[in-house]
């Protein structure tokens, strides 16, 4: 499990406490506690983190003081300045609820991808988000070809049952986990996308 995640769950009250010196809104200490794991596990793929829960700490407070400035700042400017006519106008905003269950998805696949192990975290990582193929992964990892395409496969089998643990289908975020054969040839599922065949990496 990620270290962060783990800082995270044993202290989510003490961050919540951190932001509720700023915000009062109990949906704005919902809200901001998720962006702070977020920010946090985000950092971490990137790089070690030594003190993870001094790390979240940190950034709940910055968060939170960063949120109040910028709400103060938004009460400053004028309604026909900030656009807000424009958002009753366009049919094209997204709605409340949409901005919520897309802030939702993204913490549930930040907390799957935190829960899977270093060394598939850090296969899936290079392959999905870094866009790496299986061969320069190999060599980066210094394990072998097929090391690699099974850690990103059971990543994604990993992802996906944690993500229909929490009530949504992996579908929604492009993730199917499954292997199958066309032609002799492997075909892994990318993020986002149809699953396909990669000539170079198969």
């Amino acid at each position: 499990m990620s270290r962060v995640l783990q800082a995270y769950k044993e202290q989510e009250q003490a961050i919540r406490r951190v932001i509720a010196k700023y915000r009062s809104n109990i949906a704005d200490i919902d809200d901001l506690a998720h962006e702070v794991f977020l920010t946090g596990f985000a950092l971490e793929l990137r790089e070690e983190i030594r003190k993870p829960a001094h790390l979240l700490l940190r950034i709940a407070k910055n968060l939170s003081i960063n949120e109040t400035q910028r709400k103060i700042n938004t009460t400053t400017v004028s309604i026909e300045d900030s656009g807000v006519l424009s958002v009753y106008t366009d049919e094209r905003q997204h709605s409340p609820e949409d901005v919520v269950d897309g802030r939702r998805k993204l913490l549930v696949f930040s907390e799957a991808l935190a829960s899977l192990s270093p060394e598939l975290r850090r296969a899936f990582v290079m392959k999905r988000v870094d866009g790496l193929k299986f061969d320069q992964i190999a060599t980066r990892l210094n394990v072998s070809k097929s090391t690699v395409e099974k850690r990103v496969a059971k990543a994604m089998a990993l992802c996906e049952e944690y993500i229909r643990s929490q009530g949504i289908e992996p579908a929604e975020f492009g993730i199917r986990s499954k292997r199958g054969r066309t032609g002799g040839r492997k075909r892994i599922a990318r993020f986002g996308s149809k699953a396909t065949q990669d000539k170079n990496e198969v």
